[in-house]
């Protein structure tokens, strides 16, 4: 059984995201707020249902979660999104919610989380996202991504190889990581090729990356620093 989620979204946990937003260059309006608490509620209420994170309150997921997985969204150009192993759906709905504009598929092997996605989908009429129950490996969609994402799938190598039978070759792969271990980094690139190191500022972590494995173009949002990595252009 999971642990009893302690609180609901308040305002003050609504003014918390607006902050967050604001410091990342997001511009998050009410509808946006009212749809990240809304999610939040859900992923308190599924707790009981399925264990879909560590958090044991509206506000620890709101700080350790879904503030992070904003960092993501001034990345993205547009198009369409590939999230691997969704779970919550971290960082999938929360790209949702910020960003209207993007075409998320969320696949995720479990079947408990994967219900869980598609009751946000409906409860918060997100019509720009589509969730598929099944295993990386064993899925091939039918329509190129420009991005697939992930941000607690596993290890870069890991990541690389299940997604690299769903790129094409102007798809560009993301990881969200903490600390980026250089042998994890050598090794996924023998799989999914060149990639660029992105530092972020996100509000409440002192060690965030993005890992990009990207198309022949640049990645957007992105400039190349003086240390040869990648710095977000998003201040």
């Amino acid at each position: 059984m999971s642990p009893e989620w302690r609180e609901p979204v308040d305002d003050a946990l609504a003014e918390q995201i607006h902050r967050a937003a604001a410091a990342m260059g997001l511009d998050v309006d009410d509808r946006q707020l009212d749809a990240f608490g809304r999610y939040a509620d859900l992923v308190g209420k599924w707790q009981y249902v399925t264990n879909l994170t560590g958090a044991r309150e509206a506000e620890q997921f709101v700080s350790e979660h879904l503030i992070d997985c904003l960092s993501l969204v001034p990345h993205l150009a547009g198009g369409r999104v590939l999230d691997l192993g969704s779970g919550a759906g971290l960082p999938g709905i929360v790209l949702a919610i910020a960003r209207g504009d993007l075409a998320l598929t969320l696949l995720e092997p479990r079947s408990r989380r994967a219900r869980f996605l598609t009751q946000v989908r409906i409860e918060l009429g997100l019509n720009n996202v589509e969730v598929v129950c099944a295993r990386a490996e064993s899925w091939h969609g039918q329509v190129a991504q420009d991005y697939i994402v992930s941000r607690a799938f596993g290890s870069l190598p890991a990541f690389a190889r299940a997604a690299q039978h769903l790129r094409s070759p102007a798809t560009a792969l993301i990881a969200m990581k903490g600390a980026v271990d250089p042998a994890e980094l050598a090794a996924a690139e023998r799989i999914a090729g060149a990639s660029a190191v992105v530092r972020l500022d996100v509000p409440g972590f002192s060690n965030r990356h993005l890992v990009v494995f990207g198309s022949a173009e640049q990645p957007v949002g992105l400039r190349a620093s003086s240390r040869g990595e990648w710095e977000s252009e998003a201040k």
